[in-house]
């Protein structure tokens, strides 16, 4: 009973001296932190006696300002020079384009240039001779006589004439050269009544006594234009062709010059 009695009052003593304990170090967090608040409240009071903190906050105001400003610079600086960029891109554009269409349009005319041209005229009295010579041949034989025209034209042996139509009409320094073009009248040489006249009439007017005359100067036609445009089936050194072809082929092989047998014409 006496031990329970003395057991019971060392708890109690150890309970008043733990509360009291603990209010000791309650009191003594209140003065440490009554201590730094009264810190906190100098140091403001210091700062508001000397102007410190105003001027802080002033210049920190200022120099937010300036950062705002210097952006807003900065923006309107890369804002011209996008535009400026922009611009000249369009510049750049513009002028590619036209330089691309400049170098088209040269390079059009360019071949345009390269290609033969002819006249209406030069087609006419091409088409009729070839009718007149080769009409009832293949269209290689047609080609063939409208290259040795054309080879005259250009040739230095026959430097008298300088157009197919002088070509053709040739009579003077040899004599005539083309049968279907003259015929012999009086002891002259003379147009009237050929039959390449004939055939010229019929190509001027479209009239064509039969249907197959005007199939076949359709074909002559195109043979014209196939010539007239660089087509060649015969080189450029040959200048003559007539029907003899066994006689034509053995002076060319006695001579030693080069020849071609088409249809029923020998070319050399």
């Amino acid at each position: 009973m006496k031990f329970k009695k003395l057991v019971l009052m060392g708890l109690l003593c150890c309970t008043v001296t733990a509360s009291r304990g603990i209010t000791a170090l309650a009191a003594g967090a209140e003065v440490e932190t009554d201590g730094v608040q009264e810190d906190v409240e100098a140091e403001k009071a210091e700062k508001a006696a000397d102007g410190t903190e105003v001027i802080d906050k002033k210049g920190e105001g200022e120099n937010k300002g300036e950062a705002e400003e210097s952006a807003d610079d900065e923006a309107a600086v890369l804002a011209l020079a996008a535009d400026e960029f922009l611009e000249e891109v369009e510049n750049v554009t513009d002028l590619l384009e036209n330089s691309i269409t400049l170098s088209l349009s040269a390079t059009i005319e360019n071949e345009r240039a390269k290609l033969p041209s002819y006249t209406k005229e030069e087609l006419m009295y091409l088409s009729c001779i070839i009718y007149c010579e080769a009409g009832s041949q293949e269209k290689k034989g047609k080609i063939a006589v409208a290259n040795v025209i054309m080879n005259r034209v250009e040739s230095k042996i026959f430097d008298h004439v300088t157009t197919i139509k002088e070509a053709i009409y040739d009579c003077n320094r040899w004599g005539r050269q083309f049968s279907p073009v003259y015929v012999k009248s009086g002891g002259k040489w003379t147009t009237k009544g050929s039959n390449y006249e004939k055939v010229l009439t019929m190509y001027k007017t479209g009239k064509y006594p039969k249907e197959w005359q005007k199939e076949q100067m359709q074909d002559c036609i195109e043979a014209a234009k196939e010539a007239l445009t660089g087509k060649q089936v015969i080189d450029s050194s040959y200048l003559y062709f007539n029907m003899g072809v066994s006689s034509g082929k053995a002076k060319c092989q006695k001579n030693g010059k080069s020849y071609a047998v088409i249809g029923c014409h020998i070319f050399y």
